[in-house]
């Protein structure tokens, strides 16, 4: 297809004679980010969602957006560079978008009132010095037999910029606020897309909220995102220094007018040792969570608490073990995190408090794709039940036969049209109908259409639910050994899991029980055993049990017992137990870490543990070495940063009763390059982060002596490439 090139006024002559226009809702069915990974939300049967994909072609780093229509069918993907239709090609005129793959957000807005308008708000990134701004093109899905083509393309928006955009319903529940932040400052500016499509000379709605954000570039780098409801607005910005992660950092929480386009209030979310990057709301608009990759921690803040101070003293932490950097909700209602891998973490049940929201990581494999840093981004009133007063609600009345009651609300004005499809091909028109399924364990799309005569077009909210409330779980599990502390782990392996109220029961055979979803179960005697587990669900339809045997053994390893050396004598670590693989750790001062019998040589106190294994099982023993201290001090004469892990910093040879009062090493320009008075702390060869070349420089030393006397020392050093 040649190169689609219309002007915005050709648009909207275009769109005036096609007569009446529904209006779009933008779903967020598919999402297609990452490194070509993909995933499909829409329900099929039992299957779990979501599904994933291997049809994506695109790669970004972290902007993404993904459109798919009221039916949930996909219709294009980009990175804010290049669009993608559903067939999985460059879309007509669809290159050369002057977004950034590196930028943390983008906004793809339906226009209100039409089927087939599509906006794409980008933003350029830091690594760009933010010199494209912010721009938006327009995409037409009437183009290319339906594939959709760019018909307008890198519209200045407005030239100061972040990475942060984001866009969020109108109180009138039909148009849509884009909001913007400028470089370095604590500006904000809304601006509204109508059924008239969008029209960059109007001014926007300019706010003034918060602290300048000015304090180091990065600032100028990290998210915004609007609550469900449309009330508030969270700001992120992301830490200056990843290496210095006992620096603190903050969030910023904002009072949002969905019906004015005005921020205010702003509230400062800090708290001592904590970094903040990405942030996003539970579906029901009350929790808020905050993303902290460098302290390996994940955030829970009550934003439904009447004070601030009670805000703040509603955090509940969660420990992650790996970094998570974006975070986003999706059309199940759950919110998914990214972490640089294949894997997402996700949060199962995010409007409930503290552990209950359900953390789990690693819950999907995207692959073969793989996450770098950024989900999709999409409107905010996508996800969640009766957002702003348009939406619907529902309760399971009968969780067994499938009894569900829906409930709708909307601010739209005129005579009002109800249309119920409920995902199994039956239909309602009223307002708040009673549907019983009649398969109410298989998850359904459940759409509700409403028609406001006083509307440019319809409103259409889509849910994802499971009319039974959850899975009949079919108990299952499985046990592994944990010789080492002589204990059995139990897996619960069942269908479902996490669902609010089920409880478990365990008895493990040998007249002691357990109510935990995974316990661990010692048994004083080796021997075979009948374990069961019981189910209960609260609805006698849904419970279930297994029973199956569990056999138990012992294995253990010895070390020495525990020894005092003088400084320079070697201790023979050994073990008489066969296993299979032996781990010392740490590897410190040992001749073989992997080995039954290894050497050690420690030049200062330090216990070694052994972990040895034997087929499933594992143990393990401790000796503590003491080491009697002969005192020294010794400046090396020149060493080798060249990231191998030997001799890779510089710094003085300290043992026994020396103390170290200054270290300092200048290059032969008479410039001090590094400087501590912290034993054990050294300098890499780098001067304000550059790599320096091969050479000598100047050490000076200052310490004291074990008998208090002041020591002063200097000398040259060689860095060696």
């Amino acid at each position: 297809m040649p190169p689609v090139r219309l002007t915005i006024l050709s648009i909207f002559t275009f769109l005036a004679l096609l007569g009446p226009l529904k209006l779009f809702a933008q779903t967020d069915a598919h999402w297609y980010f990452g490194i070509k990974a993909a995933l499909n939300f829409n329900p099929s049967g039992n299957q779990p969602v979501p599904i994933v994909l291997s049809n994506n072609i695109m790669e970004t780093a972290e902007a993404s957006a993904t459109i798919s229509d009221n039916n949930g069918n996909l219709l294009f993907y980009t990175n804010g560079v290049t669009v993608f239709n559903r067939n999985h090609e460059i879309m007509g005129n669809g290159d050369g978008l002057n977004g950034n793959p590196s930028a943390c957000q983008i906004a793809v807005i339906p226009q209100p009132g039409s089927d087939k308008i599509f906006y794409i708000f980008t933003t350029d990134a830091f690594e760009h010095d933010f010199l494209n701004g912010y721009s938006y093109s327009v995409v037409d899905m009437s183009f290319d037999g339906g594939f959709g083509g760019v018909v307008s393309k890198n519209n200045p928006l407005w030239a100061s910029c972040t990475e942060r955009i984001t866009a969020i319903r109108h109180a009138n529940g039909t148009d849509v606020w884009i909001i913007t932040n400028d470089e370095n400052s604590n500006i904000f500016r809304a601006w509204l897309l109508t059924c008239n499509g969008f029209n960059a000379a109007n001014p926007p709605i300019i706010s003034v909220a918060g602290d300048i954000l000015d304090s180091h570039p990065l600032m100028n780098v990290g998210v915004m995102k609007g609550s469900p409801d449309g009330r508030f607005i969270c700001q992120t910005h992301f830490p200056f220094s990843d290496a210095n992660s006992a620096a603190s950092d903050f969030a910023q929480l904002f009072d949002f007018d969905n019906s004015t386009g005005m921020i205010s209030n702003a509230r400062k979310l800090s708290f001592p040792a904590t970094q903040y990057n990405h942030c996003e709301f539970s579906p029901d608009s009350k929790k808020l969570y905050l993303t902290r990759k460098n302290n390996k921690q994940l955030d829970q803040l009550d934003i439904s608490q009447p004070t601030f101070p009670a805000i703040l003293a509603s955090r509940v932490s969660f420990p992650t073990t790996t970094s998570y950097y974006d975070i986003q909700l999706a059309m199940d209602e759950k919110i998914y995190l990214t972490q640089a891998n294949s894997q997402l973490a996700r949060i199962n049940f995010p409007n409930e408090p503290g552990a209950a929201c359900n953390f789990q990581r690693n819950a999907i494999n995207v692959s073969p794709g793989s996450v770098f840093v950024g989900l999709p981004s999409h409107i905010n009133d996508i996800v969640g039940s009766n957002n702003q007063g348009n939406g619907f609600a529902y309760s399971i009345l009968d969780s067994c036969t499938g009894l569900v009651q829906f409930n709708a609300t909307t601010s739209l004005p005129g005579n009002i049209t109800w249309l119920w499809e409920f995902g199994d091909n039956t239909s309602s028109g009223l307002q708040n109908p009673i549907h019983l399924f009649a398969n109410p364990t298989e998850l359904h799309t459940v759409k509700l259409t409403v028609t406001a005569t006083g509307s440019c077009g319809n409103l259409i909210r889509t849910r994802i639910i499971r009319p039974s409330g959850l899975i009949k779980p079919v108990a299952n599990f499985t046990h592994t050994f944990v010789c080492d502390s002589n204990y059995i782990r139990f897996i619960n392996t069942s269908l479902d899991t996490t669902s609010p109220g089920i409880r478990f029961s365990w008895d493990f055979g040998d007249g002691n029980f357990s109510s935990q979803s995974n316990p661990v179960h010692t048994y004083q005697l080796d021997g075979n055993y009948t374990v069961k587990l019981r189910i209960n669900t609260g609805n006698p339809c849904k419970n279930d049990s297994i029973s199956m045997p569990v056999s138990f053994s012992r294995f253990s390893i010895s070390v020495p017992p525990d020894q005092t050396i003088n400084y320079g004598q070697t201790v023979s670590l050994n073990t008489n137990v066969p296993a299979d693989s032996y781990v010392w750790s740490p590897g410190k001062w040992l001749s073989d870490s992997t080995g039954r019998n290894p050497v050690a040589m420690p030049y200062d106190n330090i216990s070694y543990i052994l972990n040895a294994k034997s087929g499933t099982c594992t143990a393990s023993d401790t000796i503590n070495i003491t080491v009697i201290q002969n005192d020294f001090l010794f400046i090396p004469t020149g060493f080798t940063p060249n990231g191998d892990g030997k001799n890779d910093l510089i710094h003085p040879l300290i043992n026994g009763r020396y103390t170290l009062k200054e270290f300092s090493i200048y290059n032969r320009s008479g410039e001090r390059v590094f400087t501590t008075s912290i034993q054990g702390e050294g300098w890499d060869g780098r001067i304000r982060g550059a790599l320096q070349t091969s050479g000598v420089y100047i050490w000076v030393l200052n310490a004291l002596s074990p008998d208090g006397s002041a020591i002063n020392r200097k000398g040259t050093l060689t860095l060696i490439r």
